[in-house]
């Protein structure tokens, strides 16, 4: 290009610039921050639309109720507007001369959405102990992965992965039965011991995603000793007109297409009758590191949805189906033909082969289907108190396949059925006072059947397990503080029976019962701060795998061995969290410590393996010990003019096993995450358009015991990333785009939570579009 055309766009570039500049100094740098909160209750309201005209600009207020506004000219009169469904609209003139400060209150219209409450939606899951959660951004950038993806950009929330397909969330060093995950407000019930067993869950049927960080064992029962997830849909509409949403997304790393609609109205004919159908479908190959590709790491989903509500008066019934449908390929080279053939893989690092790019899923592979139901009847008093009762079935359908001799291919290694019943009913008084109090009562029967005909003996036997728990809770709730205090029983019986490989029988009848407890506060200290405490007391009994597995586990290319003899752990979970929301800058500090008393974990054995015609596999046993949890969870923002604002989240956490004085396996290492964000100031239909780039720091574990794994932990690693995004408003209609490449150098790393890193590399460069069309 001749140097006086380069010269002429550098000019026109810097007058641009300098113009922008300008006029953002010209008396429109002003910002606006606020807060949306509910009239009767003081909380603050997640999910409102606020709008400022002129300027058709528009925010949508966080998980603590908090929007931010930034260029308004000083001088200038706007109407700001608030809304939000089942709340009344407010409005407001703002004729800012500096920067404003802004607290809404909200009305609830005639429309109450308790419904949401039960839920967990943002607006109502009250508790002492914090909650995290996902930002309307963070979700937008995270479709088309599972539910660990999704939740692994909150701090203190990581993956426990098998390859790079299949991984379920780690909270502060605790993951499967020890996270409760509520779907839709029943409470997930699958083969979820498994460190591969991902949570069957579509996250395109929520709206919400949030994490309950402390022990949470009296409001949801035993396991949720590490804390709850909870993934909500939005409610209902009372509007009869069709809406909906289509989004529809591509990334080059496994060529993985995604397609997934909603639709949904009320009916007019039938006033109180609203009802909403979805669904997903998800198709990707293999998985390709920095350097090579990985072989039979392909995905596939079919996922389906509906419910139906109907309200009349002060009472509403709701019914919801969905049906999850997956087959995951798991990574070929974890399962290797002999010792030397094992020993210089793990001296190697990676494959011997090279995989060409397939859809294609052959065996070693898992078949999941999972079935869930829910009824659910709400009732209002005229005392102000509200009555719940909500029945919910489950049907988990898991086949794990193998290589086999001959023919066999088509029959599965493992083929289980997970049949789970729960019956909920909670009662929750009107506000007294600032006395409030709820009761509830929870029934569960599981009963779990290996199908025969797989020609290979169970890795767990049949069992039948009963359940039933009572509690209490009591909050006092005054304009500067809240209290809270619970207590809850818990009685629970496993059944179990099988034969062993030896066809000597095994098994029997326990029964464990335990009391879960939790006292904690909310302190508002005034100015943006708050301190919110919480000591919980909660238990869980060992699962089936723990106590009785004993054999090769095909998905997750172990050989794992149980123990009958466990008995029950019991946790007692400190969190405190003091917070501070300003005008530019703000920050959550979560400070936790956890002892865990009859701790099990399975250990591996290094230097221990198991040769069978299938393969030779690496031994973890389950033990039990006394362990401690120390950590912390950092998020931070800064705010600058201009649109420009900083995050950075961390975390850090300490665990040992206090009877041996030994580190604990498997702990997530120290890792950072932090952003530069720019809010584009554009104006018209365009809204919410930003870029951000995006930089992970993770130190390699140093804290494990050496000799006691088969291979060390692997270095520490830095990743960069990219995203940016926009809303174009057409009408009532919205379409947004955003773009986004993470692992943007094409690093070669390995995750030390990746229960693979013995054999392969991580996750290579990404490059993700997502559309998304509501109307």
């Amino acid at each position: 290009m001749p140097l006086y055309i380069r010269k002429g766009i550098t000019a026109l570039l810097f007058s641009a610039i300098c113009s922008l500049v300008y006029a953002q100094h010209k008396g429109c740098t002003l910002t606006v921050n606020g807060r949306v909160t509910d009239s009767d209750t003081g909380l603050p309201l997640s999910e409102v639309t606020v709008q400022v005209d002129p300027g058709e600009l528009q925010a949508i207020s966080d998980a603590h109720g908090y929007f931010h506004f930034s260029h308004l000219c000083s001088g200038t009169s706007y109407q700001v507007t608030a809304s939000s469904v089942g709340f009344e609209s407010a409005a407001m003139q703002l004729t800012p001369q500096s920067d404003t400060r802004l607290n809404i209150a909200l009305q609830h219209g005639t429309i109450k959405l308790h419904d949401v409450e039960v839920v967990g939606h943002g607006r109502s899951v009250i508790t002492a102990n914090p909650v995290k959660a996902l930002s309307r951004e963070s979700i937008a950038e995270a479709r088309g992965g599972n539910l660990a993806e999704y939740l692994g950009v909150l701090p203190g929330v990581s993956m426990l992965q098998t390859g790079s397909t299949i991984s379920k969330p780690v909270i502060n060093g605790m993951h499967s039965n020890r996270i409760l995950v509520l779907n839709n407000g029943i409470r997930q019930e699958g083969q979820q011991w498994g460190s591969e067993h991902a949570p069957e869950i579509d996250p395109f049927i929520a709206k919400d995603f949030e994490v309950i960080k402390g022990a949470e064992g009296v409001r949801y029962g035993a396991d949720a000793i590490g804390g709850v997830i909870i993934a909500s849909p939005p409610p209902l509409p009372v509007d009869p007109h069709l809406s909906g949403e289509i989004h529809t997304l591509y990334q080059t790393n496994g060529r993985m297409g995604v397609v997934s609609g909603m639709l949904q109205s009320a009916i007019k004919q039938i006033k109180g009758l609203s009802w909403r159908l979805q669904g997903t479908v998800k198709r990707g190959g293999n998985i390709q590191t920095a350097d090579y590709y990985l072989g039979n790491t392909g995905v596939g989903e079919a996922n389906v949805s509906a419910a139906l509500q109907y309200s009349r008066g002060r009472t509403s019934l709701e019914a919801y189906y969905s049906r999850f449908q997956t087959s995951l390929g798991i990574l070929t080279s974890a399962h290797i033909g002999s010792m030397e053939d094992i020993e210089a893989r793990l001296e190697a690092g990676r494959p011997f082969e090279d995989y060409p790019f397939s859809y294609a899923i052959a065996a070693p592979r898992q078949a999941v289907v999972h079935d869930l139901g829910k009824l659910k009847w709400h009732r209002d008093h005229v005392n102000g108190g509200s009555l719940d009762i909500q029945y919910g079935i489950q049907r988990n359908h898991r086949q794990e396949y193998d290589l086999r001799r001959g023919d066999r291919d088509a029959l599965p290694m493992l083929d289980m059925v997970l049949t789970t019943q729960t019956l909920d009913a909670s009662y929750r008084m009107a506000q007294r006072k600032g006395w409030q109090s709820q009761f509830g009562t929870n029934l569960s029967l599981q009963v779990n059947n290996n199908v025969p005909g797989t020609l290979n003996t169970p890795l767990i036997p049949n069992y039948d397990s009963f359940s039933t728990g009572l509690f209490a809770i009591q909050r006092f709730i005054r304009e500067r503080y809240e209290l809270e205090a619970g207590v809850r029983y818990d009685f629970k019986t496993f059944d179990a029976a099988g034969y062993d490989s030896d066809l000597e029988f095994y098994g029997g009848y326990r029964q464990f019962h335990n009391v879960s407890g939790t006292l904690g506060g909310v302190l508002k200290m005034g100015n943006g701060w708050q301190l919110h405490s919480n000591v919980g007391l909660a238990w869980r009994s060992p699962n089936a795998n723990e106590l009785y597995s004993n054999g090769l586990h095909h998905g997750a290319a172990l050989y794992e061995i149980g123990d009958p003899n466990l008995l029950s752990e019991r946790s007692f979970k400190w969190i405190t969290t003091p917070s501070y929301a300003g005008e530019h800058f703000s920050f959550s500090l979560d400070l936790y410590a956890q002892y865990i008393n009859h701790y099990i974990y399975a250990q591996p054995s290094a230097g221990e393996y198991i040769q069978s015609i299938r393969g030779t596999f690496p031994v973890f046993r389950y033990g039990q010990t006394n362990a401690t949890f120390l950590g912390a969870d950092l998020s931070a923002q800064y705010r600058f003019p201009l649109g420009l604002s900083y995050q950075l989240d961390a975390s850090i956490i300490r665990a040992r096993d206090v009877e041996q004085d030994t580190y604990l396996p498997y702990i997530p290492s120290d890792r950072l995450d932090h952003y530069i964000r720019w809010e584009i100031p554009v104006h018209g239909q365009f809204t919410n358009s930003y870029i951000k780039l995006g930089h992970r720091v993770v130190r390699r574990q140093t804290r494990y015991e050496p000799g006691t794994d088969y291979a060390p932990p692997p270095p520490a690693y830095q990743l960069l990333s990219a995203y940016g995004g926009t809303r174009i408003n057409v009408g009532k209609h919205a379409l947004d785009l955003t773009l986004s490449v993470t692992n943007l150098l094409n690093s070669s790393y390995k995750e030390y939570m990746n229960r693979f890193r013995y054999f392969s590399h991580d996750m290579g460069r990404n490059t993700s579009l997502k559309l998304a069309y509501f109307f």
